[in-house]
């Protein structure tokens, strides 16, 4: 389903700039720390690690739709992105023998993680993530027969089998809930009463269902969020998790108007912007958003997409 890769530790180290130069001479900062790990996404294991069938399969590949949420199994430092691609796309990659979209990012402890045939890819090359944080989609790019993520560990540059690495720490690929500590999306169960449930209701009825914002995440919000789930062909459980807000959420900028806007304001709200919830995307909630940004790394654009949404909550 995905790339047979054959990689050396000399090709490894040179390909995703362990050092000082990255792929294509691009200058790599060094790994942050990696203290948690985290699923990387949420999906149906595919195909495993150098089983018999595919002896040469460098990693474990997670499925889902495409467009659902990758995020960063660790903190550390993004060393190497390939965009541009597209299904059948037979171009090598940022490493010798793979193809499509992909995102390398190295880790404390001569760890590093590929994430390979992404649909979309949200993070810049050297940039600083946290376990859990939010760095594209799943897809199909390159070599791949459907939408899945081709995951791979690498301990002092070599591949180890990623399934095995993270059930020793506590995680089971493609079904733990990935963590929420560095900007991946929370999980909201029912009955809960949280600002995040506020900001999830308000994103719902920007979709148009009628429930009241009052932070009570209970049957009839849970309900709601079940309608949601089953229009966009997602799993119908009314858990509001990794999934789902990828989906829900709407991005908010500048003249930006409705329950949409609120949601963000709340959000912006939950870490002490003090805005008034009124709906409208105006220079002082610009500020606020510009101000957050800033705060936690990420693109200072005034913009609320995905990236920030996964902050806010």
């Amino acid at each position: 389903m995905s790339d047979h890769p054959k990689l050396s530790r000399r090709t490894f180290l040179a390909a995703t700039g362990a050092g000082v130069v990255g792929a294509a001479g691009i200058a790599i900062a060094p790994p942050a720390a990696a203290a948690t790990w985290s699923n990387p996404a949420m999906g149906r294991i595919s195909s495993g690690y150098k089983t018999p069938a595919r002896p040469n399969h460098a990693g474990t590949d997670i499925a889902n739709s495409q467009g659902t949420s990758l995020y960063a199994a660790s903190g550390g430092t993004v060393a190497a992105i390939r965009t541009n691609s597209y299904p059948g796309d037979s171009r090598t990659g940022r490493l010798p023998y793979r193809r499509g979209n992909g995102v390398i990012i190295n880790h404390a402890g001569s760890y590093r993680t590929y994430y390979g045939h992404m649909y979309t890819v949200g993070v810049s090359v050297g940039q600083s993530v946290s376990a859990g944080q939010y760095i594209g989609t799943i897809g199909q790019t390159g070599n791949a027969t459907g939408p899945h993520v081709h995951f791979e560990v690498h301990v002092n540059g070599a591949t180890t089998n990623p399934y095995t690495f993270m059930s020793a720490r506590g995680i089971t690929l493609g079904s733990t809930p990935p963590s929420s500590g560095g900007g991946g999306w929370p999980r909201l169960t029912s009955p809960t009463s949280s600002e995040v449930a506020r900001v999830a209701q308000y994103l719902l009825r920007y979709r148009g269902y009628s429930l009241e914002a009052d932070g009570y995440y209970g049957p009839v919000t849970a309900d709601a969020v079940r309608s949601f789930q089953q229009s966009q062909g997602l799993v119908v459980d009314g858990i509001l998790g990794p999934v789902t807000w990828p989906e829900l959420t709407w991005d908010c900028q500048r003249g930006s108007a409705g329950n949409h806007v609120r949601g963000a304001q709340t959000g912006l709200n939950r870490h002490g912007a003090g805005l008034l919830v009124d709906g409208e995307f105006g220079s002082v909630t610009v500020s606020a958003v510009r101000s957050f940004q800033s705060d936690n790394g990420l693109v200072v654009d005034g913009w609320v997409g995905d990236i920030t949404w996964s902050h806010l909550v």
